[in-house]
């Protein structure tokens, strides 16, 4: 038994829709999260959060690695019959099931070679959490490829409105890091419980030709997302090992704060584009167009925002955290140079499972993982700021062989790649350099030192950029304009 929408190919407005609720539900996740972050920063200490840091990797590996390339899997097939989502969701029970199994047992070992005592019921915890988790991935598929990204983004806001006042009453008692695994656990429980209702589906007897076939998928995708968490990961363990839990926590908070562009936003809307590309996987032309379109609407977004970020990380981060916080303002402004090339990047997985590819994906971590974990242990000597140089410069020399397999893969030009990215490079140097003048002017006005020319300068460089992308006239935000309007007049009429 198949769903309707698996017979039809998306429209461009059912993509803008999803899109729209996938950056949405971004943005207000990010909110949120900032929120109870700024709250939270001034109720626990640095080493609660690297304590925490330190079971992210379990987390993700039983929550997220596990069973991803199972969810992938289920939406690249043409069709989706019921077969498969049981097929799914007991290889998902059975694979996240054992490593939280390990996960607790190795929770003991792993607090003493870090030296942390209290690491280990953590660790025991959040591993049941991502579990709880991972049960949902099913489903959460079937969700994807209705695009129905407006139920997920609801449930996983109300998980965190739930998860964060919990957090921020537990550290008000003084649970200390407890207060973090109790957030966790809260969302991912919240989310699991109203999804799998939602989505409509209940487990049945798996076939053996349904396993067959989804294990000739999943494999790449997980294997691929193991090396990228190792790689995402292995920075935080070695600061944690050689430096303490409070230069990890330096270091996570500093990470977080490149990473909403990116990993929440970004990431959020490449999620969306996944099924809209695999549904044109027979079409290359189209896939290359939706790719540019893709890469386009990214880098206007995220280039802006990450320069910004750098720029203005000395006076804001330590007025929002407190001055506590003040060690993490070079290595957030390094790590936003790095986001630039990951926002150019975001799609070019996405790509490669649409069509069917995934081990493209697993090579290039096969040979991209030894290169980061020998610049993460160099950068060490120098402190976090070292390990968040070494980080990004490793990627910056790597992205030529990134492009190169990307191009290989759909037939890409350089030219039209390039072109895609112009109009936001363009606008945001512009603006960059509008903002930098216009902050030096301003801040030798007395009543406008510090804040005020700060925010007056945001607004210039903010006028500028908008400005220069009005001239540009990039193609992908008139399209995506036009198609808004015609969708807002269309639910008007209905109403």
């Amino acid at each position: 038994m198949t769903h309707p929408q698996d017979h039809t190919l998306p429209t461009r407005a059912g993509a803008l829709t999803s899109t729209i609720w996938a950056a949405a539900g971004a943005l207000a996740r990010y909110a949120l999260a900032g929120i109870t972050t700024l709250i939270l920063a001034r109720l626990l200490a640095p080493a609660d959060f690297g304590l925490v840091a330190l079971t992210v990797a379990a987390q993700e590996l039983i929550g997220h690695v596990a069973p991803i390339g199972l969810h992938d899997a289920l939406i690249q097939r043409p069709h989706l019959d019921r077969a498969a989502q049981n097929a799914a969701w007991w290889s998902t029970l059975a694979v996240s099931g054992a490593l939280t199994l390990v996960a607790i047992a190795l929770a003991a070992p792993i607090a003493r070679w870090f030296e942390q005592p209290r690491l280990a019921p953590l660790l025991g915890a959040v591993a049941l959490a991502a579990f709880v988790r991972a049960l949902s991935m099913p489903a959460r598929a079937v969700l994807a490829r209705r695009l129905d990204f407006r139920t997920p983004t609801l449930i996983r806001i109300l998980g965190m409105v739930i998860g964060g006042g919990l957090a921020i009453a537990l550290a008000a008692l003084g649970a200390g890091a407890w207060s973090l695994v109790a957030q966790t656990a809260a969302l991912h429980l919240t989310g699991t419980l109203l999804i799998a209702r939602i989505a409509g589906w209940r487990p049945g007897r798996p076939t053996r030709a349904a396993l067959r076939e989804l294990w000739a998928f999943a494999p790449s995708v997980s294997a691929f997302t193991v090396l990228a968490y190792l790689t995402a990961n292995a920075d935080d363990q070695l600061i944690g090992y050689r430096l303490g839990a409070q230069a990890l926590g330096y270091y996570a908070l500093a990470y977080s704060v490149m990473a909403w562009p990116v990993r929440d936003v970004l990431g959020g809307v490449a999620v969306v584009f996944y099924p809209v590309l695999a549904r044109f996987q027979a079409d290359p032309p189209r896939l290359r167009a939706i790719l540019l379109e893709g890469l386009q609407l990214s880098a206007l977004f995220a280039f802006p925002t990450l320069t910004l970020i750098a720029m203005a990380a000395p006076p804001v981060v330590p007025w929002l955290l407190g001055a506590r916080w003040q060690p993490i303002v070079l290595a957030v402004q390094i790590l936003a140079i790095g986001g630039l090339r990951d926002a150019t990047m975001m799609l070019n997985g996405v790509v490669y499972r649409a069509v069917g590819r995934p081990h493209l994906h697993l090579m290039l971590a096969l040979a991209s993982t030894p290169c980061y974990l020998v610049a993460f242990w160099i950068g060490l000597r120098w402190g976090v700021e070292g390990v968040a140089f070494f980080y990004v410069l490793t990627g910056w020399l790597l992205h030529p062989v990134s492009w190169w397999l990307l191009s290989r893969t759909v037939a890409l030009p350089l030219r039209d790649w390039l072109a895609a990215l112009a109009p936001a490079a363009g606008g945001t140097a512009l603006a960059a350099l509008a903002g930098a003048l216009a902050f030096r002017a301003l801040s030798t006005i007395d009543p406008l030192a510090d804040g005020p020319a700060l925010a007056l300068s945001v607004l210039i460089a903010a006028a500028v950029y908008a400005g220069a992308i009005l001239v540009w006239h990039p193609p992908a935000v008139w399209r995506n304009a036009s198609a808004l309007g015609r969708l807002v007049r269309q639910r008007l009429v209905r109403t």
